[in-house]
């Protein structure tokens, strides 16, 4: 195994400590199952599949109640049941990620979680073809992973599984308040490194790169002893700055290779999977479990009880903060403080691209946002004063005071992993000028949001950039 003594990052990006409301070193506990469960046909950057079921029909746990033929210009996965009961409603409803319509099935709970188990060969999977392994990975559901998907000849991803040369494994955790994944590499290690090993002969045995923190020094080692033989494995000990874990970022830190503009990994003849995606590898293939259940961390300064928990996929928002939140008003977020979007509604679903649900505290007003001390704040502007022996930091993204004209500081192109111009991205957007935005690269932002984290303006940067990207793309499907 070849292991690489430097350690790696990227230009720009931030480091952040620890916030308030972070359920730090929190095992992992059981979500009781929902009452209901509502399972979007569309997953992350998948095509709906077609409805399986029809309302009344009782379902078992892991039943396939979505899928599509094979079509490698619209890839899809099968989309299961993760409760056993009967199907209440299948309706369109808003998409959590996107907000577009999307078909929903809503399954009312029997309380008994009857199992419908995958079927697949009984050989020890280093024993299975790679077309066998592939098979058992889209009949589980695991091939939806990664911005991209995971190929197989079930057209399941943008790309085909011949063209893929590296196999890079995201072992490293720098969004603010996401422990679980951290919790379930430390809980789960020996399903992950088989995991792994699964994915990479599904592939047919391509070279596999680990990026993992190097402020995990007991899983480097264990991955050292474990991987000492297997000349195919590098492990890269990277620093821990957001957002170090995107696909485009990762790979370019890893393996010095550029993401296309618009495009995706698959591209470059990379897939990129995660230490979830890994684990689920294993239980499909070797336990017959299909893809129902992810970990979650549940945290934010409005929770009462931090926690990272093993939940169904389509669980509602609501039972997971039911008599949790300490505020009577808070903003909740489906996913990344940076990234995710506001949710209106406490009635969205856990998602399988749902790595944790945020719950803040409304912002206070404040005389002097700027000026007044803030010993307690995640500051990369200098604004505020830290002080080392406070350990939590308030989440304050964008809230303290009122959007202001741009004053040139530069701030964003500081943070930008991607080394665009932030500013001018979002000013162009912001007035329809698409085509200028264009030109200076708009569609290799990653949207990563930290542009309108570290703006002192409070300039939506994101939703600028976000909104002239959309328009962008209607014009080219015109």
């Amino acid at each position: 195994m070849a292991v690489l003594g430097s350690l790696k990052t990227f230009k720009g990006g931030h480091y952040f400590g620890l916030f308030e409301g972070t359920p730090r070193g929190k095992r992992l506990s059981q979500a009781p199952l929902p009452k209901r469960a509502i399972v979007f046909l569309r997953q992350g950057f998948s095509a709906e599949v077609a409805p399986l079921v029809q309302v009344g029909d009782r379902v078992k746990t892991g039943q396939i109640i979505g899928k599509n033929d094979p079509n490698p210009q619209k890839p899809s996965t099968p989309v299961h049941a993760t409760i056993s009961g009967r199907v209440a409603k299948i309706e369109k409803l808003p998409h959590p990620l996107d907000g577009r319509p999307t078909l929903a099935v809503t399954i009312e709970s029997d309380g008994q979680d009857a199992w419908q188990l995958l079927e697949r060969p009984t050989l020890n999977y280093e024993r299975l073809s790679a077309e066998e392994l592939g098979k058992i990975l889209y009949d589980a559901g695991v091939t939806s992973g990664g911005q991209a998907g995971f190929p197989t000849a079930f057209a399941t991803a943008y790309g085909t599984p011949e063209r893929i040369r590296y196999l890079v494994i995201n072992a490293i955790e720098t969004e603010p308040y996401f422990e679980a994944t951290d919790q379930l590499l430390y809980e789960e290690f020996d399903k992950f490194v088989n995991g792994m090993k699964i994915l990479r002969q599904a592939l047919g045995n391509v070279q596999v790169h680990i990026g993992l923190g190097y402020n995990k020094p007991r899983i480097y080692e264990e991955l050292i002893t474990r991987l000492e033989y297997y000349d195919w494995c590098t492990v890269h000990q990277l620093l821990p700055k957001y957002p170090q874990g995107d696909d485009a970022v990762l790979v370019r830190t890893l393996l010095d290779l550029l993401v296309p503009q618009g495009g995706y990994v698959t591209d470059i003849q990379c897939v990129v999977q995660d230490v979830q995606q890994c684990v689920a590898a294993y239980e499909a293939v070797v336990e017959g479990k299909p893809f129902v259940e992810r970990v979650i961390s549940v945290a934010g300064s409005a929770v009462k009880e931090p926690k990272n928990l093993r939940v169904r996929i389509g669980t509602p928002i609501s039972e997971l903060l039911d008599n949790n939140l300490s505020a009577a008003r808070a903003r909740v977020i489906l996913g990344s403080v940076l990234r995710g979007r506001d949710q209106q509604s406490l009635d969205v679903p856990v998602l399988k691209e749902t790595p944790a649900v945020i719950a803040l505290k409304e912002a206070q007003p404040e005389l002097m946002p700027v000026a007044g001390p803030g010993f307690d704040r995640d500051s990369f502007t200098g604004a505020y004063i830290s002080l080392p022996w406070l350990k939590f930091k308030r989440a304050t993204t964008s809230l303290n005071g009122n959007q202001r004209a741009c004053v040139r500081c530069g701030y964003c192109l500081d943070v930008c992993p991607q080394n665009l111009f932030p500013a001018m991205l979002g000013e162009y957007c912001a007035h329809d000028l698409v085509s200028n935005a264009l030109e200076i690269d708009l569609m290799a932002c990653i949207e990563c949001g930290l542009c309108a984290y570290v703006c002192p303006s409070k300039i939506p940067l994101l939703e600028q950039i976000r909104k002239g990207k959309r328009q962008a793309l209607e014009e080219v499907s015109a």
